[in-house]
């Protein structure tokens, strides 16, 4: 299998110091909320807040056309960070080949077959 930094879309995120904040699995469709590092070459980059190593940017990691999953090791209850938000650790690892994907955590791991994958992240509030 093949890290996940070789697939276009991630390439410009650090998932291993991503937070996962919530996963919903639907025929069809398995979406991945997350607190997503962005790499510096990422367009939406900005310097890390005070206190914080990386670039924290909420978004989604969505697989579509799902033909296959299957979610092991799902017994640990979510924590609740600093901020008071509920989140199922960091991702371990993640690894693919061709349309089967596998990634792991503190919140299990998910084997998932899917037609493509895409990552997207939440608008910023303009204030």
């Amino acid at each position: 299998m093949t890290n996940y930094s070789q697939i276009g879309e991630l390439r410009l995120f650090y998932l291993e110091d991503s937070w996962v904040l919530d996963i919903v699995a639907r025929p069809g469709t398995l979406t991945i909320s997350l607190d997503v590092v962005l790499l510096p070459e990422h367009p939406d980059y900005q310097a890390p807040l005070p206190g914080e190593s990386h670039c924290y940017r909420r978004g989604e990691l969505r697989f579509e056309k799902v033909s296959v999953l299957h979610w092991a090791g799902q017994g640990l209850p979510p924590a609740r960070d600093a901020s008071g938000e509920l989140d199922y650790g960091g991702v371990d690892s993640f690894d693919f080949d061709h349309d089967a994907y596998r990634i792991a955590g503190d919140f299990g791991e998910i084997n998932v077959r899917a037609d493509s994958l895409q990552i997207e992240l939440v608008p910023l509030e303009s204030g």
